[in-house]
C-alpha cells in the first residue's frame, strides 16, 4: 500500500513538472511569436516611411522640374537690354551695366544697395536674409518697406558705412557718386549701376536684370505676376470707367524753390498715363521733372491737380496757397476743388510701387469705380525671411 501511494506521489510529481515545462514551453513559444511579430511590424514601419520617403523626394523632384520648365517658358517672353541669354542659369554670369561690362562668380549672399528704388524692387523678389544694408530713405515711416526695413543697418553716401557690412554686391543708380562706386570697386565689391525706369515694360526689365544677377528668377516670376495683376486690374476700370471720363487733364506739381511740374518721361506722369488721364505737361511740351512759371500753369488749366509732396516738406501749404492766390482760381481744378495731396511713397519712388499711384489717382478722380471691384494685393515681399 505504501509502495502504491509512493508511486502514485512521484507520478503526479512527474505530471506537475512535465505540465510546468511545458507551459513555460507554450510562453517562450508566445514570446517569440510575438517578438516576430514586432519585428514584422517594425520592418513594415520602417519600409512604409522609406516608400513615403521616397515618393516625397519624387514628388519634390517633380515639382522642382516643372517649375523649372515654367520658369524657362517664362523666360521666354523677354529680352532683357545688357543680359545676352536670359535662359543661361551657369555661372559666371555676366551683365552689361551702366558702368560697363560685370562679371558675377558666384550667386552673392550679402546685397545692399545705395539706392531707394533699388531696394524696394529687390526687397520684392530676394531672400530679405541676404540683404545686409539699406538707405536711410527706405527706412521712413510710410514708406513702402518700412516695416520690413527698420531695423536693418543703414547705409549712406559714407563709404564707411557700406565697407562695414561686408556686401559681395552693390546695387547703384544712374546719379550714384561716380568716385563712390570706384572706391568701392577698386575694393573688391562688385558695384552694378543700373536705370531705374518708369514705364511697365522696363520696370520688369529691372527686376529681371537684378533678379538674373541674384540667382532669384523663379521669385521675381511672383512679383512679375503681381504686377501685371495690377496693370489689368487698372485697365479692368480704365474699360468700366469709359473715354469721356477718362478724357480729363491732370497735372502733377509741387512748389519748393519755384514750381516744379512732371512733364514727358516723368515718373508721374507716366503714373497719370498708365491712369488713363492726359499728362497736360507733357502736351504742354514739359519734359521730365520741370520749372515752369506761375503763367504756364495758369495756361495748363488742369481738371485735376495732385501734389505729390509731403506735408513735412511743404505740401500742405503749397496745397492752402494755392485756393488762397486769386491768380489761380480760373484753373478748373482749383474752381472745382479736385486739388489732392497724394501718397509721395507711389508717386515719388523708381519702383513698381509706382502702379500704386496710378490706382490711388483713379480712386481719387472716380472712386465709385472702385467699390465692387477685389482689388489685387501688391506684396513688399515675396521671399522675405526664408
Amino acid at each position: 500500500m505504501k509502495l502504491i501511494m509512493k508511486f502514485s506521489l512521484l507520478l503526479f510529481l512527474f505530471i506537475f513538472i512535465a505540465c510546468e515545462e511545458n507551459n513555460e514551453i507554450i510562453l517562450n513559444s508566445d514570446s517569440n511569436n510575438s517578438s516576430e511579430i514586432v519585428d514584422q511590424n517594425d520592418k513594415k514601419i520602417e519600409e512604409e516611411m522609406r516608400l513615403e520617403k521616397e515618393e516625397e523626394m519624387r514628388l519634390e523632384k517633380e515639382e522642382e522640374m516643372r517649375l523649372e520648365k515654367e520658369l524657362v517658358e517664362f523666360l521666354k517672353n523677354y529680352t532683357v537690354p545688357g543680359i545676352d541669354d536670359l535662359k543661361d542659369l551657369s555661372w559666371p554670369r555676366e551683365v552689361e551695366a551702366m558702368n560697363g561690362i560685370i562679371t558675377i562668380d558666384d550667386k552673392p549672399e550679402r546685397i545692399l544697395t545705395i539706392s531707394t528704388g533699388h531696394d524696394e524692387m529687390i526687397f520684392g523678389f530676394a531672400n530679405l536674409n541676404n540683404i545686409v544694408g539699406v538707405t536711410m530713405f527706405s527706412q521712413s515711416p510710410g514708406g513702402n518697406i518700412y516695416e520690413l526695413t527698420k531695423d536693418m543697418p543703414t547705409i549712406s553716401s559714407e563709404i564707411e558705412t557700406i565697407i562695414a557690412q561686408n556686401p559681395d554686391i552693390v546695387f547703384a543708380d544712374p546719379y550714384a557718386n561716380v568716385n563712390l562706386m570706384q572706391s568701392l570697386s577698386d575694393l573688391g565689391i562688385t558695384v552694378v549701376q543700373t536705370q531705374l525706369n518708369n514705364t511697365s515694360e522696363g520696370r520688369v526689365n529691372d527686376i529681371l536684370f537684378a533678379a538674373y544677377i541674384l540667382d532669384e528668377l523663379e521669385s521675381a516670376k511672383i512679383l512679375i505676376d503681381a504686377i501685371n495683376e495690377q496693370i489689368e486690374y487698372i485697365e479692368f476700370i480704365k474699360s468700366n470707367i469709359g473715354d469721356t471720363d477718362l478724357d480729363k487733364n491732370v497735372l502733377s506739381v509741387t512748389y519748393y524753390d519755384a514750381y516744379w511740374a512732371a512733364g514727358a518721361g516723368s515718373t508721374e506722369g507716366s503714373i497719370i498715363e498708365l491712369a488713363g488721364y492726359n499728362n497736360i505737361a507733357s502736351e504742354k511740351g514739359v519734359v521730365s521733372n520741370n520749372m515752369v512759371t506761375k503763367e504756364s500753369l495758369i495756361d495748363m488749366s488742369p481738371d485735376i491737380i495732385v501734389i505729390p509732396q509731403s506735408i513735412e516738406w511743404g505740401g500742405q501749404d503749397f496745397f492752402d496757397n494755392l485756393f488762397l492766390d486769386d491768380s489761380f482760381s480760373s484753373i478748373p481744378a482749383i474752381l472745382n476743388e479736385k486739388v489732392f495731396m497724394v501718397d509721395t511713397s507711389h508717386f515719388t519712388t523708381l519702383s513698381h510701387f509706382n502702379i500704386l499711384g496710378s490706382i490711388d489717382l483713379i480712386d481719387l478722380i472716380a472712386p465709385n469705380f472702385l467699390d465692387d471691384v477685389e482689388r489685387p494685393v501688391l506684396k513688399a515681399c515675396y521671399q522675405c525671411f526664408k
